[in-house]
């Protein structure tokens, strides 16, 4: 390496930039400070080839070393990108990229290797925002069918099951806007879905929450909104919501794992039907995926839904 000049090794080392270079008679093995220092070795460490081989993940070596080969026989360029087993712990990836050179003082590899550390984590977790993405994808088209397949048992009137279909997947379009405002990853405050989910059948009436913050994981969110909105439909159909002076208390505590959340609103002239039905199925079975328990109850002129939601397991 004594052929670059100290401007360039500067330049070189300033960018985090480690220089390596490998006789193939197996007779001269170099690395700059900066690649030693990327590689956690010290001066004796880097004169050895099966150090440096420990350093690479044990499932990335073959891949590494089979693109070298492939660089020395048949010219093929080397870039490869791959993590390395630091003593100190430290999580790192490295790229590597290499040229063969074969003139009058022999036969040489040389290359450069660089920190993508930040990158690769950044591409980890798209990678893991995509499956999440896909996940609720597949969730969603499942929810949607079966609502199609109930809702068609449910009433022989067209314009019925076509009004009912359209209100609740309105309901999941509406979580997911509210999931793109920000990281479709990102937990959503309570209060927050719980406005959303209201905003549409809410007027005049008295709508009143109340709770310390609570954030619901993204994996929550589609099952509890459709909780929420088979309960405003319904209170939209048989309660508070049908009425102008109507009155809906939501109340909500955190405990230890979880939130307990307390749905009040005032049905003087309350219908059991309001209980039955295939929305009263979507809201158990939503309940059961989300290992939530409820109780519904009428008391003095007032609808009380309690229900204890787990948030621990998201």
């Amino acid at each position: 390496m004594s052929s670059i000049s100290s401007g360039f090794e500067d330049a070189f080392g300033f960018a985090g930039i480690g220089r390596w270079e490998c006789a193939l008679d197996g007779e001269t093995l170099r690395l700059d400070d900066v690649c030693r220092e990327l590689f956690e070795l010290t001066k004796n460490e880097a004169l050895s080839r099966d150090v440096i081989m420990e350093r690479i993940a044990e499932h990335e070596r073959d891949r590494v070393f089979s693109a070298l080969d492939l660089l020395v026989r048949e010219g093929q360029e080397f870039d490869e990108t791959f993590k390395l087993v630091l003593p100190s712990g430290r999580e790192r990836w490295l790229r590597g990229v290499a040229k063969f050179r074969s003139d009058s003082g022999g036969d040489m590899v040389m290359g450069v290797s660089f920190d993508v550390t930040s990158e690769q984590k950044l591409l980890a977790e798209r990678d893991l925002h995509l499956a999440e993405i896909n996940h609720r994808i597949k969730n969603l088209f499942a929810l949607v069918a079966a609502m199609i397949s109930s809702a068609s048992r449910e009433s022989s009137d067209k314009d019925e099951v076509v009004t009912n279909l359209r209100d609740r997947v309105t309901a999941l379009d509406r979580a997911h806007s509210l999931m793109l405002k920000t990281d479709a990853s990102r937990p959503i405050p309570l209060e927050a879905l719980l406005s959303e989910v209201l905003a549409p059948a809410h007027s005049r009436q008295t709508i009143i929450m109340s709770g310390s913050k609570v954030l619901i994981p993204a994996k929550a969110i589609t099952l509890l909104v459709l909780i929420f909105h088979e309960w405003v439909t319904n209170s939209a159909k048989y309660g508070a919501l049908r009425h102008t002076d109507g009155t809906i208390n939501v109340e909500w505590s955190p405990y230890d794992g979880g939130v307990d959340i307390h749905w009040r609103e005032l049905v003087p002239d309350y219908d059991v039907d309001a209980e039955k039905g295939f929305g009263s199925r979507l809201i158990q079975a939503s309940a059961m995926q989300l290992k939530a328990e409820k109780v519904r109850r009428f008391e003095g002129g007032w609808l009380c839904i309690d229900m204890r939601l787990p948030l621990d397991d998201y």
